[in-house]
């Protein structure tokens, strides 16, 4: 799925749609996973298997990616890919996926976790048009989250159109609400998302005044995609519009 850089023709889509569904229905090996609204899997899969995808509505998510890092080197606190969920997602925009994780930092600890995954318009005429960020996340004292993206066109890193970022402070949080969107100027049929997510409960120590209030969490990232129809789709609307009006006229 990575090769396809344009939008698939509708007899296109209809064959991948058909053949994702019956490798669904008839193979046990199949590595796509169909998911409803709720649905979801373990994110070991999807990095453990290089080629699992995920089919939420007319999006398929694949390409996914997991690296973690953090300064205390205490693997009884490591963050591992089975730690994290994927679950469907949608809302009044669209469809899109919920990733829920145990980020923590307490005390003088930093976290960072890099996640990446692609996202393609497979069964439908309406192309990528918007991307919304939601994260679900705290911190008090001297802590700090974030999470900040790039969206891109050519690949993880590559012809980058967007950046998006939400940010955690003590009794703060930016934008308002920890939600963070972008309208692209050229809607697409496929993306790359990169994420950066950070946690730090005081990089630099201790606080001197109440070290128990150095914390950093970031539990729950939503991301859900805004469409529009293709310009062909909208043409043939026009079209089919324009030739109602004449009819009406001509009666």
């Amino acid at each position: 799925m990575s090769s396809i850089k344009g939008c698939l023709s509708k007899s296109a889509r209809v064959v991948l749609f058909v053949t994702l569904v019956g490798a669904l229905s008839s193979s046990v090996h199949a590595q796509v996973t169909n998911l409803s609204n709720g649905g979801s899997i373990n994110f070991a899969y999807l990095t453990t298997n290089s080629t699992a995808s995920v089919l939420i509505g007319d999006k398929l998510f694949g390409n996914f990616g997991f690296q973690y890092t953090d300064t205390t080197g205490n693997t009884n606190d490591f963050v591992a890919p089975s730690d994290l969920v994927l679950s469907a997602f949608s809302n009044e925009i669209g469809f899109g996926v919920s990733i829920q994780m145990p980020l923590v930092a307490d005390g003088p600890v930093i976290k960072d976790l890099s996640l990446q995954f692609s996202v393609q318009v497979v069964n439908s005429a309406d192309m990528i048009s918007g991307v919304e960020l939601q994260v679900v996340g705290a911190a008090s004292g001297l802590g700090v989250a974030n999470v900040s993206e790039t969206v891109s066109t050519e690949g993880f890193g590559a012809g980058g159109i967007a950046n998006l970022a939400v940010n955690f402070g003590a009794n703060t949080i930016t934008p308002p609400g920890g939600e963070d969107n972008v309208t692209l100027s050229t809607p697409q049929c496929m993306l790359w998302i990169t994420k950066d997510v950070i946690v730090s409960g005081d990089p630099d120590g201790y606080s001197e005044t109440n070290p128990s209030q150095d914390f950093a969490t970031i539990s729950i990232i939503d991301q859900t995609f805004a469409q529009i129809p293709e310009p062909s789709t909208l043409a043939l609307l026009g079209a089919g519009l324009a030739g109602l009006l004449i009819v009406r006229r001509r009666k």
